[in-house]
């Protein structure tokens, strides 16, 4: 019999159906039915639960809500359903207040039947799986429920305490106010989840407060056991649950509904607005509720990470916030993070966030007891902390991902040191799980690094908040909030940063100035900062003529230089004078244990010009913290102008060696990478390769000698030898007895002790093989002595003026040094006067 096209058709897609129902498929997939089925898939969802006769609950809910038609004849649905016994516990208690059926709301209906019914045919072992199908890498989906199936009116006592609801609040005007405009998502878990993501039963048994003991193919929804799974319908599949299946709150909700952490609801919601939700929304609303409001709004938190995966760090009224959190608590569709080969649905499926809050009791116990002491007698209250102090303490409190975040996992939590933030069983008393992340009430405040940072004065104290503005956008906030290391860091005042001279003006005609400034009112992060630009006179002191203002990237170039020269690794109060900086500059520190009572460092700059810079205020971090915090109000820290040459040539001490290197090779005022050119500020060393280095400067009469001797050409004998053999060979001795004296690593006479063989510049090659001629070197407090490859003995003459002397070469962004707008890179080395000239090999 030959059989029609039509019927061929539906005979292919009752084949599919089985092999659907039969686990031959790889995922959650959608399907249509026809209007009749065959009778060997069972009966529809809602005959099944109709004529089952103990569901009378879940089908009045579904008739009530115009359901009934999708559920009995077409479609593709997966039902979480409860009996009518499950029905009776609810009524009993449930956080709605009601008592029975008929008590229930319209949007309540939608919330229970909505929230327990995924829009595609699942079995278990497939609702692990996500797009693609990846098995065993989901544990949320959405589900038929919308975010209009139920949104509150918001009346002013019920908003949070802060300055952007006041206008509702005065004008006693009750809102339409959503939660979110994302729909909340359900959670489960599955067994594969579970397996590939780690997370053992014992970590289930926490998450679920040890009141269940999790079995090998036990799921759960919404926290809700499954007590029969995979029941076949002719049109998708019912999951039979233990007790009624509600929607989770978000984060949000949660901590704000709880009785026990209302103290830090209060903080929380600091951060967040109402946002007008849209016309589209509006509309949207009055057609679905019969009204006709102007507005509907929803509820926003300010943040790094929000709807869609974008900040959201501009108030209602578009304006600068003072503070964003980590990610916004009362986004339902929260995901961690997307790649480009990963959907967003696909991320809000992988995984979820979670939130370490701690009970009233605990959060009170560190303001005055704890942690938290010092904000207390800094401010006196939690209102008069401001939100970006506040931001950091609730930041470490937020984890990315649920994921890594469970028991077994703990020792990989990180703080905002990425150190190891503590997290233990014994701290989180309960747990709770919402539609977006986890809920973990904790008996302890995990205290942010950044109060017991050195970095710490600056956040606190406005006048210091273009450094501390520099210490975010540039990163170094992780940086100096390590406790694993010793830091000496000297802030400069916003007051001081009005008088930074500018390193990319040192090639130039004229000096420039540079003045930074703070703008609170700015609307976005990177605009706070701003710096004019004068031309300067550095002789007279004089501010002269403004030039304009400063680009956001020479803004930063400059703060990073900053930076860098304002950080020291280790204690600068150890009885040394001299402190390496993290940029490989030099400070120069004297009268260290007088504190503010005569305290003073200076860098090259201030050296060259004969000042000295007076700390202000001393904050010692050094017991819970990890160092000391030096304040500086007359001008900040700054490194040398004057290049090796520029100094050699300002010695008559220094000629002869001076006048080697000038005939040699290694000067240069443009530096080529490639095609790359970049501008000089002076006649910089050419040998030199973004790091610091020590010049040993040999006595005029030790040069002298040796060349009257025979055993240094002079540039003159080079000149005048006609064999360009020879020629090549005298000019090699000199630049290789150049480059012997210049040495890897910049050691200064009162640093400290350091001793063993370093490398110089000059090298040979033998036998294919490069290897550089080193010098034994050993510095103390009291001198250098070196011992050269020959086998002498020389040491720095210590004469004033003539050893540890800064210099700086710089190398800017534009081939011509009068365009430069930043500084591409740069070498430090220090200049001594050394007794002998020295040898790489015995003569």
């Amino acid at each position: 019999m030959k059989v029609k096209p039509n019927h061929c058709a539906k005979l292919t897609k009752w084949i599919g159906i089985a092999l659907i129902a039969a686990g031959g498929l790889s995922a959650c997939e959608g399907y249509d039915l026809a209007d009749k089925e065959p009778s060997w898939l069972g009966s529809s969802i809602y005959d099944y639960l109709n004529d089952n006769g103990n569901y009378t609950n879940m089908v009045q809910m579904i008739e009530d809500l115009g359901y009934k038609e999708v559920l009995a004849k077409t479609g593709s649905k997966t039902l979480f359903v409860a009996d009518d016994q499950a029905f009776d516990r609810f009524f009993k208690s449930n956080d709605w207040g009601v008592h029975s059926y008929s008590e229930l709301t319209l949007s309540q209906k939608k919330l229970l039947l909505y929230g327990s019914m995924i829009n595609n045919s699942c079995q278990v072992a497939y609702l692990s799986s996500s797009e693609g199908p990846t098995e065993g890498d989901c544990m949320r989906r959405l589900t038929a429920t919308s975010q209009y199936d139920s949104i509150p009116l918001l009346a002013p006592s019920k908003m949070p305490e802060s300055p952007y609801w006041q206008y509702y609040k005065e004008n006693n005007k009750t809102i339409p106010c959503m939660l979110d405009q994302t729909a909340p998502p359900m959670i489960h878990f599955i067994e594969s989840f579970l397996e590939n993501k780690l997370i053992s039963n014992e970590d289930c048994n926490f998450l679920f407060n040890h009141v269940t003991e999790r079995k090998a193919g036990d799921a759960n929804v919404n926290g809700i056991m499954m007590e029969e799974q995979n029941i076949k319908c002719s049109n998708g599949f019912v999951h039979k649950m233990a007790e009624v299946i509600t929607p989770l709150p978000n984060m949000a909700q949660l901590i704000t509904q709880k009785q026990n952490t209302s103290d830090y609801a209060h903080l929380l919601n600091r951060f967040c607005a109402p946002y007008y939700a849209g016309d589209a929304a509006t509309r949207e609303y009055n057609r679905l509720y019969n009204t006709n409001v102007d507005s509907l709004f929803e509820k926003r938190y300010f943040a790094e990470r929000s709807q869609g995966g974008e900040a959201n760090v501009l108030t209602p009224a578009e304006g600068p916030v003072n503070g964003t959190l980590k990610f916004d608590p009362g986004w339902n569709q929260f995901y961690s993070t997307t790649t480009s080969s990963t959907s967003t649905n696909v991320a809000l499926q992988e995984n979820m966030g979670v939130m370490l809050v701690p009970s009233n009791k605990a959060l009170d116990y560190y303001w005055n007891e704890g942690a938290g002491k010092a904000l207390k007698e800094k401010y006196g209250s939690w209102d008069n902390v401001p939100d970006n102090v506040v931001s950091k303490m609730i930041n470490v409190n937020m984890l990315n991902s649920f994921v890594n975040s469970v028991p077994s996992k703990f020792n990989t939590v990180l703080n905002d040191a990425n150190d190891e933030l503590g997290l233990d069983e014994q701290f989180v008393d309960s747990v709770f799980m919402t539609c977006n992340g986890a809920v973990y009430l904790t008996n302890k405040v995990f205290n942010p690094v950044a109060y017991i940072s050195v970095s710490f004065p600056a956040l606190i104290n406005e006048t210091m908040n273009v450094f501390y503005w520099g210490i975010e956008q540039l990163g170094f906030d992780v940086y100096l909030n390590s406790q694993n290391t010793y830091y000496s860091l000297f802030i400069p005042t916003n007051k001081s940063l009005l008088e930074y001279v500018d390193p990319c003006s040192f090639g130039k005609t004229s000096t420039q100035l540079f003045r930074f400034h703070y703008k609170e009112s700015a609307q976005t992060e990177r605009e706070k900062v701003w710096a004019s630009i004068w031309n300067y006179d550095t002789e007279t002191g004089q501010v002269t003529d403004s030039i304009g203002e400063a680009n956001y990237d020479q803004i930063t170039d400059r703060l990073k230089d900053i930076l860098d020269t304002h950080i020291v690794v280790g204690n600068v109060e150890d009885g040394n004078t001299y402190y390496r900086t993290k940029g490989g500059s030099m400070l120069k520190v004297a009268n260290a244990s007088a504190g503010m009572n005569g305290m003073t460092v200076q860098g090259g700059f201030q050296i060259e010009n004969g000042k000295s810079i007076k700390v202000e205020h001393v904050y010692d971090e050094s017991l819970e913290g990890n160092g000391k915090t030096y304040i500086i109000e007359s001008e900040p820290i700054m490194t040398a102008r004057k290049s090796v040459f520029d100094v050699l040539g300002e010695h008559e001490e220094f000629k002869a060696f001076h006048d080697l290197l000038q005939s040699s090779q290694y000067l240069e005022t443009r530096h080529t990478i490639g095609t790359d050119i970049h501008g000089c500020a002076s006649e910089n060393i050419s040998l030199f390769n973004t790091f610091r280095y020590t010049v040993y400067v040999p006595t005029n009469e030790a040069i002298e000698s040796l060349q009257a001797e025979g055993k240094l050409p002079t540039w003159e004998q080079v000149d005048s030898e006609q064999d360009e053999e020879v020629k090549d060979s005298l000019r090699n001795e000199i630049e290789l007895f150049i480059k012997y004296h210049i040495q890897d690593n910049a050691f200064y006479v009162g640093q400290g002790s350091d001793s063993g063989e370093f490398e110089t510049s000059a090298y040979k090659v033998e036998d294919g093989n490069l290897s550089y001629y080193k010098l034994n070197t050993s510095v103390d407090n009291s001198g250098i002595t070196l011992i050269d490859g020959a086998g002498a003995t020389r040491n720095v003459v210590k004469k004033d003026g003539l050893y540890n002397l800064m210099a700086r070469e710089y190398q800017y962004d534009a081939a011509d040094a009068g365009q430069a707008k930043t500084i591409y890179t740069s070498s430090f080395a220090v200049i001594h006067l050394i007794d002998g000239a020295l040898q790489y090999k015995k003569q």
